[in-house]
């Protein structure tokens, strides 16, 4: 029957050939048919359009559904998104290029942070030393009163608690110094790897533009 079908239109092409186009589609079955005009039915199908020579005019693509249009909305943004994402990496590169033109400009800014780091730290261990004596002398004249079986003053009960606090705060802000100087070295590494990463990138970029192997 489908080859009957076949047959039939094929006898048929050449009166469909004078007119002035023909349409051709694939229905459910795999039929291809052929027609002077499209029905209605077939507009939101996919077609092709013939001239009177039989040859392609034009191919129509079969309407996307709601659901297939939701889903190129969604992808089509998210390509937006990803490209303004690299545009803005784009730009913080170059704006990183600016600020650190080689590796040594890299090292000599986190060699001063250092500097800073180490500075703070001295500071704050030279302060808890300060901190440490008084809270051992304010130690001893409780103990001393104590022995003695006097009360221990109010204004030096709050001198040793005082002195606690400052010798805890003082600890935690060195803790946090050791570890701003560990950040420090990983900082390092990091913006290291990722000036080689720009510099080599505009170097492939320059090789692949024509414009810039003529400068």
């Amino acid at each position: 029957m489908k080859r009957l079908l076949i047959v039939i239109i094929l006898s048929a092409f050449p009166v469909l050939a004078a007119a002035q186009s023909v349409y051709k589609w694939v229905d459910e079955d795999g039929e291809v048919h052929y027609s002077q005009a499209l029905p209605p039915e077939r507009a939101a199908s996919g077609h092709d359009r013939l001239t009177k020579d039989g040859l392609l005019a034009e191919r129509v693509d079969r309407a996307p559904t709601g659901q297939e249009r939701l889903e190129l909305q969604r992808r089509l943004e998210l390509e937006r998104d990803q490209a303004e994402q690299q545009r803005i990496r784009d730009q913080q590169d170059r704006l990183f290029l600016a600020s650190f033109p080689t590796e040594q400009d890299i090292q000599q800014r986190v060699d001063a942070s250092r500097e800073g780091v180490e500075r703070d730290r001295r500071v704050f261990e030279s302060r808890i030393d300060q901190v440490r004596e008084r809270f051992a002398d304010a130690v001893r004249q409780a103990a001393a009163l104590e022995r003695r079986g006097e009360p221990v003053p109010e204004d030096l009960s709050q001198r040793i608690g005082a002195a606690r606090i400052e010798i805890k705060d003082l600890n935690e802000r060195i803790r946090g110094l050791r570890q701003r100087h560990d950040d420090l070295d990983q900082q390092l590494s990091h913006d290291l790897e990722r000036h080689r990463r720009i510099t080599a990138d505009g170097q492939d970029r320059s090789r692949g533009d024509p414009a810039g192997d003529r400068g």
